[in-house]
């Protein structure tokens, strides 16, 4: 018998160069749109990606009123010595920590009301629209607060020369204002300084009382100026806490006999001018407070990663359906979730070899 000729179309089908590979299956597949990729999770990383965001959200929380409580202990200290000497100075340093943190603690707030709410079992398309912009605006606070920090940063190291003038116009009214008395007092003995540059700064201001100058046993003629009684004199708040010796703040620059005092060799004032105490302590402030925001934006990020994820994957089909289906998540720009609009042929299409 001859033999049977064979099939041409057990050729066609049996030929791998003419059978178009069939593609892979949707579900699984990772598809990739401008180089980003694109995951299927479980609903078990949802549920995870929902417990990571909420124990950040928490102690976000937490640090940011930390923060916040911090701006208001710098404002009731070292802001009220700035205001003293510069009016509304004072202000600047904590409303640069306090502003964008507020804000940031009400856009959490926000999209974890949000996040709580994706979960219904309804459809809720406009939910995930907001907590699209929530988490956008997050991303645009992040930029504004890179740029506070930078104002910080000039803030701090820029020209202390105001607060040097504005220490000496204090001191001029050491001696007619109880409110500035108390605040020079109170800032020379807790920063431990005396004067605006040096304690002799005291010399050419008079802060004595009218009583110790009636009392002066040098103001025996009216034409007596009383700068010059205040030469070698400071206030007692300019006494030294470190020093071993007795506090001398009168006739500072003679030598005494009782006390074995001698200025060069056992000063017992500060000899520290308050401007250099009050820039070193607000320049100390200041990188705290950009650390904290570095710190604060860094977190941030990283919170808002699980809820891209999150928004994403309920933005398919606008609801979570449990363990019944796999998700469709991704970091960076959009997805279509539709063969048809990304190009890849229906698998379930018949393929129609070509016979030659």
């Amino acid at each position: 018998m001859p033999p049977k000729k064979p099939d041409p179309k057990s050729q066609v089908k049996s030929d791998p160069k003419s059978t178009p590979k069939a593609p892979a299956n949707s579900k699984s597949a990772v598809i990739v749109k401008y180089g980003k990729p694109v995951l299927q999770v479980e609903f078990k990383r949802i549920k995870f990606f929902v417990a990571l965001f909420v124990l950040m959200s928490i102690c976000m929380l937490i640090y940011g009123f930390s923060l916040l409580v911090n701006a208001i202990k710098i404002r009731s200290h070292l802001g009220a010595f700035i205001n003293m000497i510069s009016s509304g100075d004072g202000e600047i340093l904590p409303s640069l920590l306090a502003i964008p943190i507020f804000f940031f603690i009400c856009l959490n707030v926000a999209i974890f009301m949000l996040v709580y709410k994706i979960f219904a079992k309804e459809k809720r398309p406009g939910i995930n629209r907001i907590l699209f912009i929530l988490s956008f605006l997050a991303l645009i606070m992040i930029l504004a607060t890179l740029i506070t920090i930078f104002m910080t940063l000039g803030h701090i190291f820029g020209s202390n020369k105001h607060i040097e003038n504005g220490i000496l116009i204090a001191m001029e009214k050491y001696a007619i204002n109880s409110h500035y008395k108390k605040e020079i007092d109170r800032l020379q003995i807790e920063f431990q300084c005396c004067g605006s540059k040096r304690y002799d700064d005291w010399y050419n201001i008079t802060w004595l009382e009218k009583e110790l100058i009636l009392k002066d046993t040098n103001t025996t003629t009216a034409s007596t100026n009383n700068t010059q009684l205040s030469f070698g004199k400071t206030p007692f708040s300019c006494c030294s806490i470190k020093s071993k010796f007795p506090c001398i703040h009168f006739d500072i620059e003679s030598t005494g006999v009782n006390y074995q005092y001698i200025p060069e060799f056992n000063l017992s004032i500060s000899g520290t001018g308050c401007r250099s105490k009050i820039v070193e302590k607000k320049q100390q402030i200041g990188m705290g407070i950009v650390g904290s925001l570095f710190l604060f934006i860094f977190l941030e990020f990283l919170m808002l990663i699980p809820v891209r994820f999150l928004q994403t994957g309920h933005s398919v089909d606008h609801r979570f359906l449990g363990n019944s289906k796999t998700y469709t998540v991704w970091l960076f720009g959009s997805y279509t979730g539709k063969n048809e609009k990304t190009g890849i042929p229906d698998e379930s299409a018949p393929v129609s070899p070509d016979i030659d």
